[in-house]
């Protein structure tokens, strides 16, 4: 059974890599049929293949366990929150003023798809920085600083017929609460992350967490369950490829 989860991660890091099967065969100097196996869950991948994967920045932890990132990079979660906590207006250590924000006159901006974001159960972001994943926006749609938002892949159907599966989200960074309240937004609690409308209940100290798909429960989020939680951000825009 071990095996075959191995399988799984190893044909769901492909799909992020954008490799086909021959491709990553070549790259990293295996077989088809030996590729097909470690896909299947026939057999664990040699060591010879997880040194290569290794010194290609693949995170053979997560590969073999699950746990982490697909690559050896910063952990998201440590990264995501460095981001969040970051004073959105800067003050001149000097004059104690706060700094007039950079003006950018560029008529469109690129955004890096962060990573998947859970329409459904509240699961870790898989992490796509590293593939490098750039989406092109207007930059009227995106007022004030690039830097305070973030693109995300829905992953999951709860939020349908509004917000579709793989449809792109742009989420504005935001720290209080109240600015998310009745609003589609990324909630991160401990075991893992969600897009969900935000209904706050200050008289039951608790958060509710809506889907627009009433084939999925409501999650509710409140001071008992002792979990550390936090607001990522506002939906601000979403884009639908086709």
């Amino acid at each position: 059974m071990a095996a075959k989860e191995v399988g799984k991660r190893l044909a769901m890091l492909m799909k992020n890599m954008k490799l086909k099967n021959y491709q990553f065969a070549e790259k990293f100097g295996i077989s088809a049929a030996s590729l097909s196996r470690y896909k299947s869950g026939e057999r664990y991948p040699d060591p010879e293949l997880l040194l290569k994967m290794s010194e290609a920045q693949i995170n053979i932890n997560w590969l073999l366990t699950g746990k982490g990132t697909t690559q050896i990079v910063k952990d998201f979660d440590g990264w995501m929150k460095e981001r969040l906590e970051e004073k959105l207006k800067v003050v001149d250590s000097r004059s104690g003023l706060i700094q007039a924000p950079t003006i950018d006159y560029t008529r469109t901006v690129n955004l890096t798809i962060l990573g998947d974001i859970s329409a459904g159960p509240r699961e870790d972001i898989v992490d796509l920085r590293d593939l490098g994943e750039n989406i092109e926006i207007p930059r009227s749609l995106i007022p004030g600083r690039p830097d305070n938002y973030m693109a995300f892949r829905v992953n999951g159907h709860s939020m349908e017929p509004n917000i579709l599966h793989e449809d792109i989200v742009i989420i504005k960074q935001e720290l209080d609460w109240e600015m998310a309240n009745e609003k589609v937004s990324a909630v991160r609690a401990e075991d893992g992350v969600t897009l969900k409308k935000v209904e706050l209940d200050p008289a039951n100290k608790r958060i509710i967490l809506q889907p627009f798909n009433m084939d999925y429960k409501v999650q509710i989020l409140d001071e008992d369950q002792g979990l550390d939680i936090f607001l990522i951000g506002v939906l601000s825009l979403q884009l639908r490829l086709f």
